[in-house]
């Protein structure tokens, strides 16, 4: 059997073209299904919920359709996020817990003023999540008025009262008995003189 012998200079220009071809196929997107594998979520535009990302995603929500900013319609590149404060209107990006969420146009999240819900792993937290994601669904645009007498709000969260299709939430997580009304806080709101918080205690 005879063996094939290749000199240095073949193998190393066999290697270089090996190499040219292969930083141009991936420069045109042929290695792209291994852009996840490989940690490069520069291209991602669209993060999924629990901030990894699908596999191949380059930016089109056609590919990641499971995401809820995707089918709200608001890959997050798409919109310039900013520190809110104030009474604005935005879109629901994220239920977090019964009374705290994030809109799509701010960095900080809305804490609603007042009330409070279970923390995760106490009684009554799933339930309170669930109805504060019915009444104000992810995508769906909302109200947010900051309480003027808690513009510091704590872990830079906006703390507000927030309308999802013109309805008080905070009112109707104290009125569902999902929430309840933050006694400590009525000296140091100015909703705590409205009906529905003095109903409650204020």
């Amino acid at each position: 059997m005879t063996l094939v012998r290749f000199s240095p200079l073949v193998i190393i220009c066999g290697i270089s073209l090996f190499l040219i071809v292969f930083s141009i196929f991936s420069s045109v997107g042929i290695n792209d299904s291994f852009t996840h594998q490989d940690g490069c979520h520069s291209k991602h535009s669209c993060p999924s919920d629990s901030g990894s990302y699908t596999c191949g995603d380059k930016g089109y929500c056609s590919q990641c359709n499971d995401n809820q900013y995707c089918k709200a319609g608001m890959p997050i590149t798409n919109t310039k996020q900013t520190r809110c404060s104030g009474t604005f209107e935005s879109k629901v990006s994220k239920i977090v817990d019964g009374d705290t969420l994030y809109v799509i146009s701010c960095k900080n999240s809305i804490r609603l003023s007042l009330v409070d819900t279970p923390e995760k792993g106490d009684a009554g937290y799933k339930e309170a999540k669930s109805f504060t994601a019915s009444f104000c669904k992810v995508g769906s645009k909302i109200k947010i008025d900051q309480d003027d007498l808690q513009k510091g709000g704590s872990y830079d969260r906006l703390v507000g009262k927030v309308y999802c299709n013109g309805k008080n939430l905070n009112e109707a997580l104290v009125e569902s008995g999902h929430a309840v009304i933050l006694h400590k806080y009525c000296s140091r709101s100015e909703f705590a003189s409205e009906s529905w918080a003095q109903k409650h205690g204020c």
